[in-house]
């Protein structure tokens, strides 16, 4: 009898939670439909459960402040004179050049600048990075070169092969007074680093922090949001920033993978400045210390080769969700053709809709997604957005010689972005991401080129074989797309 009173009250409590809950999403307007459906689903299916889910995922922290500071508050306190100055700049240019090609980048600009307070700079150098082994051999001898300032950020950091070298380097360099800061995503970097290593990081006087760190309470409440940004910056002058995280499988593709591809940057010019601040305010947001020091910030000269960019960022809290607006904004403009690369492709309704609408009126649009996934879910559920987008004339690649972990879009050969954020719904509004966006007709020529060798490794996809699907692969695939927008 008492067994089935207390059964009784658990049951009564599991309802009034599940109904309290679905209240709670209902009024909760910041939410997409479909968000809010797939929230729904998963509260009725799995009850307590479901509502644990939701305190730990869903619970929108964007009503308040996730953060301390957000790069586009910092760039428009403190950068407010030149986003002035290039919007005469703009102004004046578009009256000068009235071509459809000018228009289209100074739109571009001009998005970045008015929600994101993005600065133009045009005094840049960059070198790309396809391999993994490549961009950390410069980044190493960079490391190895630093005289002032060492500052990494990384969504993944392991104590292995790789995370060892840098280590020993980053352990020398502050032994002979470089100032050496790292922040560690605190979701990402979990169970990866040893205590080990960071007693050996803290002995040698090299800071570190986690980003939302898994030991606040407050933090566990918002482990939903992850900082997925890569950036390093070196005496504020050197900076890379990409898809690459520290981990030796970015070298040699890991257990798992025969290889690993994947797309980087180094950036030398005034770009970096806008990379060293947004480290600078991560930094402030993982343990409220501000710092607001010009000696990491120092003056750049015009050279010879000038590469304009800006630096795009977005966050959970944004006002703007910059990075799928740009890619809206970049698919819906383009006149000839489209290159996209990511791993991840569960698209919000807005960029499903340019990438249809964009095919449908004679763009060719090419997306590439990994073929060997690290996570099926994902995988399976992105399949269900390929028949619409196949019918409109999109084509669909498949890389299979290893892992494809590359983030990049191109838009005519003309500009083009790279970056951490992956075409995907929760790179666009819950990740803290940061895309480099290049005006510059040789570099977006290079990555169409790279695009085109990993085609030679690649499966298209056609509605044919998207037909052959059985009945189980079908359900599956509609099962797991209900609850895309909250993966």
């Amino acid at each position: 009898m008492i067994r089935a009173n207390i059964f009784q009250i658990l049951t009564i409590i599991s309802i009034l939670m599940t109904i309290i809950t679905s209240i709670i999403i209902l009024l909760d307007e910041s939410k997409s439909s479909e968000s809010t459906i797939s929230w729904l689903l998963v509260i009725f299916l799995l009850q307590w459960i479901g509502v644990l889910f939701y305190i730990l995922l869903g619970i929108n922290w964007k009503k308040g402040r996730i953060v301390h500071q957000k790069p586009e508050d910092f760039f428009g306190k403190y950068l407010s004179d030149p986003l002035k100055r290039q919007e005469l700049f703009l102004t004046n240019a578009l009256e000068n050049d009235s071509s459809e090609k000018n228009n289209d980048t100074i739109k571009t600009i001009r998005l970045l600048m008015n929600g994101n307070n993005s600065i133009l700079t045009l005094n840049n150098r960059l070198k790309l990075y396809f391999e993994g082994r490549d961009a950390f051999e410069d980044i190493i001898r960079d490391l190895e070169r630093a005289e002032d300032s060492i500052h990494m950020e990384f969504f993944i950091w392991r104590s292995d092969i790789l995370g060892q070298k840098i280590k020993n380097i980053l352990i020398k360099k502050a032994l002979e007074g470089v100032d050496v800061k790292l922040i560690f995503d605190g979701l990402g970097s979990f169970g990866k680093i040893s205590f080990k290593y960071r007693r050996e990081l803290k002995e040698s006087g090299i800071q570190y922090k986690y980003f939302l760190d898994l030991n606040s309470a407050v933090a566990r409440m918002k482990i939903n949001y992850r900082n997925h940004r890569k950036v390093v910056i070196i005496d504020g002058r050197k900076g890379y920033t990409g898809g690459m995280n520290v981990g030796q499988e970015y070298i040699d593709g890991g257990k798992r993978f025969d290889t690993w591809r994947d797309t980087a940057l180094r950036l030398t010019g005034d770009s970096v400045m806008l990379l060293q601040a947004l480290f600078l305010i991560d930094w402030s947001s993982s343990g409220n210390e501000q710092i607001l020091n010009e000696k990491l910030f120092p003056a750049f000269h015009p050279g010879d080769v000038q590469i304009p960019m800006q630096i795009a960022v977005s966050g959970p809290d944004s006002r703007w969700s910059s990075i799928e607006q740009l890619y809206f904004l970049l698919l819906t403009n383009a006149n000839n053709e489209v290159w996209i690369q990511s791993p991840y492709f569960i698209p919000s309704t807005s960029i499903l809709n340019a990438m249809q609408t964009s095919a449908l009126s004679g763009v060719k649009i090419n997306l590439m997604i990994t073929g060997i996934p690290d996570k099926m879910p994902p995988y399976w559920a992105a399949q269900t957005y390929f028949e619409t987008l196949l019918e409109s004339g999109v084509r669909i690649y498949k890389y299979r010689a290893g892992f494809l972990h590359s983030k990049y879009l191109v838009a005519d050969k003309e500009i083009s972005t790279v970056g951490t954020c992956n075409m995907d719904i929760r790179s666009f509004h819950i990740n803290f991401e940061v895309n480099t966006v290049i005006y510059d007709s040789l570099t977006s020529s290079r990555l169409v080129d790279q695009f085109n060798i990993d085609l030679q490794n690649c499966e298209e996809i056609t509605l044919s074989k998207l037909r052959k699907f059985n009945i189980f692969k079908r359900a599956r695939n509609s099962l797991l797309s209900i609850f895309s927008p909250i993966m």
